[in-house]
């Protein structure tokens, strides 16, 4: 239903934008519970290129999926159904365009709505007790011969054109699926299919994961100009990383690299760590990729504490071994600068400092074995730097110490 808008233009009222737009979220959602659902490996989908979906093996298409998804209204499947009628239209422009395609491909309608006892779109379920294309047939030749539809003529027009014999072979080819799972069912259908890929408290964050990747490969997929095909083989492989990433030797990495305006705006509460490493005069690049891992870290640690997946105390036993590797190295570079004595210089300071920073950096400390990002160590010293727990110049307590009561 459209309401006439100031301009004389008409727009789409509340509840037909909302089932519009999850219309979109159930296709892409829905195409990769499909492809999950696939026996065989070798699966292949494509989105809005073929069809709302099209499954293929070794890039020929075997399947092409019409979706319709309702949750305000209950949507029809009677023998004048738009959504019917609509989807036998797409598909005889298909099979016109290439004749080999009658034949040779599956046709799904996959609906939450119901399809009445006794409809065309009822003798066209799968259940071998119901199904009659002869019956179907029969239903739909009479609304194309007897509908007084405008809007729906050039679908009938289609269907009689494509004559008795072409529409017995299309029909012997279409399947209708209804009551299918709508949005919500099939996100938990989606987290049925991963289960066993980790253990069972990480299933929802997995899910989240897979989902946003899975969002991203159809934006691709969509501003391609070639049709791209996603794999049962990506997916799976994808799955299997990221279980591994929620094993118990492991942590999962989630956070993505920040712009360059977002690192140039260090909040007063940051600033102790960069003045360390201004104190040791680090260039321009290097002092920006240190605050680039001190951001990482930061968030990746935080959004660890709010999931719930670090052990008690595990973030502080980090620390202790991070400050203990400290520890050493720092009494190291103290012996060293012990033998100028009186003679020592700001410049010898700074490059004992440096090497001491270096040195730091290039070590391969993790919070978990399995967990090897270094920005998780690199970034988690510059969060012990910005406390004062650790640093690289010799004097750096002393020349930072008043910031901790300033407020910084």
């Amino acid at each position: 239903m459209c309401k006439e808008a100031l301009d004389g233009g008409t727009v789409m009222d509340n509840h037909q934008v909302t089932e519009q737009l999850l219309g979109y979220v159930y296709q892409i959602r829905y195409a990769l519970y499909h492809l999950l659902d696939q026996d065989d490996e070798r699966a292949q989908i494509s989105v809005e290129k073929f069809d709302d979906i099209a499954v293929s093996y070794e890039g020929k298409i075997d399947t092409l999926v019409q979706l319709k998804h309702h949750v305000k209204t209950t949507g029809d499947l009677t023998d004048a159904s738009a959504d019917l009628w609509r989807t036998i239209k797409v598909w005889i422009d298909v099979v016109n365009q290439d004749k080999n395609m009658i034949d040779t491909t599956h046709f799904l309608i996959i609906t939450t709505a119901i399809a009445p006892e006794g409809t065309a779109a009822y003798y066209l379920k799968s259940d071998t007790d119901k199904r009659n294309v002869e019956n179907a047939y029969i239903k739909l030749k009479e609304v194309a011969a007897t509908s007084k539809n405008k809007a729906h003529k050039s679908y009938y027009q289609a269907f009689i054109k494509l004559g008795e014999n072409g529409c017995h072979k299309l029909l012997e080819n279409i399947t209708v699926i209804d009551k299918a799972s709508n949005i919500l069912d099939v996100e938990n259908g989606i987290k049925n299919k991963i289960k066993y890929c980790c253990l069972p408290q990480y299933k929802n964050m997995v899910f989240e994961r897979l989902e946003g990747w899975w969002n991203k490969k159809i934006i691709q997929a969509l501003c391609s100009e070639e049709p791209v095909f996603m794999t049962q083989f990506q997916v799976n492989s994808f799955l299997v990383e990221l279980g591994q990433q929620y094993a118990p030797d492991n942590l999962p990495i989630d956070i993505e690299d920040f712009s360059d305006e977002e690192l140039n705006n260090l909040g007063a509460e940051d600033l102790l760590f960069y003045k360390q490493l201004k104190l040791i005069c680090l260039g321009n690049r290097s002092l920006q990729l240190a605050v680039r891992d001190y951001y990482r870290a930061f968030k990746q640690r935080a959004n660890w504490v709010r999931n719930d997946l670090l052990y008690v105390n595990e973030l502080d036993n980090y620390e202790r071994r991070l400050i203990d590797e400290w520890e050493h190295a720092f009494a190291e570079m103290e012996d060293d600068l012990s033998d100028y004595q009186d003679e020592i210089t700001e410049s010898i300071k700074v490059k004992n400092a440096k090497t001491l920073y270096k040195k730091i950096s290039e070590k391969d400390i993790r919070i978990r074995s399995r967990c090897s990002e270094p920005f998780v160590m690199r970034g988690s010293y510059h969060i012990l730097a910005n406390q004062l727990k650790v640093g690289w110049h010799i004097d750096f307590y002393e020349r930072l110490k008043h910031l901790l009561t300033e407020g910084r």
